[in-house]
């Protein structure tokens, strides 16, 4: 059976795929840096966004099955940062959100099949809402000087949500 996309497309479902278990590891890696520093609104916070970003690998995977292609499942690289708290761990998501929403529209404008374009605005509304989140609950970070009540705050979000 042939594959029903471009060897262009592929390779860029193939690159997402790779971005999204990229945001996976690290908001995995988030959640083990916020559980380390006693944050552990945070941890459950994050620990949802590593899981979510699986699921947005899952849905491209099934695209590209139901193409009659492969998504790759590639190397990634280790992930180490410099996050002290719970902004600054908010600040990284925002940065690679924002990132992953602009790679997104890029690739959309890019003269891809409909088909996949149908895809990738679902992906772009997803990456909107996340950008609007995380500079949301930045701004609301701002508005405390007490971490801990933020942190409480993530955890009964993460509660309410599971």
């Amino acid at each position: 059976m042939d594959k029903l996309l471009t060897p262009e497309e592929e390779k860029a479902l193939n690159v997402f795929g790779k971005f999204e278990l990229t945001a996976s590891h690290v908001y995995q890696h988030l959640t083990n840096r916020m559980k380390s520093l006693a944050y552990f609104g945070a941890e459950a916070f994050f620990h949802s966004e590593s899981l979510d970003e699986r699921t947005h690998y899952a849905k491209l995977e099934e695209f590209m099955n139901n193409m009659n292609c492969e998504l790759s499942v590639e190397s990634l690289d280790p992930v180490t940062s410099s996050v002290a708290n719970i902004g600054d761990a908010l600040q990284m998501a925002y940065e690679m959100e924002s990132d992953l929403l602009a790679a997104y529209e890029k690739t959309y404008d890019s003269g891809i099949s409909s088909k996949v374009k149908i895809l990738l605005q679902d992906f772009i509304n997803i990456q909107v809402s996340a950008v609007g989140e995380y500079g949301d609950l930045i701004n609301r970070l701002k508005l405390t000087d007490n971490m801990l009540v933020f942190d409480a705050d993530l955890l009964e979000r993460s509660e309410n949500e599971g």
